[in-house]
């Protein structure tokens, strides 16, 4: 029997899982005409840097690439490109309707987490913070959730709602998710995800195909009558 009121612990990615772009990081490279250098990717792989000298490296690489400082509403500006896909806020609402508690863990920037979670609504929201000075983006910032780290923030964050894991399900789709995909009850990866599909329990096309999967894992738990 549950010593709490909460009925399971709904988390999702954001950047390509709630939104039509598969990374904010990305997108800024892009924007700001610098290369999503994927050397730097490896070394974090192998941890012969931290997620924090990445993300220096990254913006570095943006400011370097742009030729000039850059400004908070040039990165809101950038960020303003992608949009939360139509189908989310009303998967949020029903699984909230079912009585989850539902929210995001993402290592995308808070630029772009920060909206998604108040557009809809999200109960709890974790992300990565830039650094700003003066309104001027300076190589660093707050590493909230670093891509390897996920799985064991998601652990705190089912405890501090008295969870176990088998309770807690997560939606990625890359394969830094993973990991995450190991340790959750269930897991469910969003397509494109290349080598995440064939790692989580079910892989969709849609997030409107995530509402029946979490029902029917919850039901058999007694969960969801």
């Amino acid at each position: 029997m549950r010593k709490n009121n909460y009925l399971g612990l709904i988390v999702f990615d954001c950047d390509g899982v709630l939104t039509n772009h598969y990374s904010s990081w990305a997108l800024l490279h892009e924007y700001f005409g610098s290369k999503d250098n994927r050397y730097f990717a490896e070394l974090y792989r192998r941890d012969l840097i931290s997620y924090l000298d990445w993300m220096k490296i990254d913006i570095a690489l943006m400011i370097h690439s742009h030729g000039k400082p850059i400004h908070r509403r040039e990165v809101i500006e950038a960020l303003s490109q992608i949009k939360i896909v139509p189908e989310a806020k009303q998967v949020f609402q029903k699984l909230k309707d079912m009585g989850f508690t539902v929210g995001i863990v993402s290592s995308g920037v808070d630029v772009l987490v920060k909206q998604a979670c108040k557009e809809l609504g999200s109960d709890f929201c974790l992300y990565n913070e830039l650094l700003f000075i003066d309104d001027e983006l300076i190589p660093g910032g707050k590493p909230y959730v670093p891509l390897k780290e996920k799985a064991r923030i998601i652990k705190q964050l089912a405890e501090q709602y008295g969870l176990t894991m088998d309770l807690v399900t997560y939606v990625g789709d890359s394969v830094w998710d993973i990991p995450v995909f190991k340790e959750v009850g269930l897991s469910i990866a969003i397509e494109p995800c290349g080598d995440a599909c064939s790692e989580a329990d079910y892989s969709v096309k849609n997030l409107l195909d995530t509402l029946k999967i979490i029902e029917n894992y919850y039901s058999k738990k007694s969960l969801i009558l």
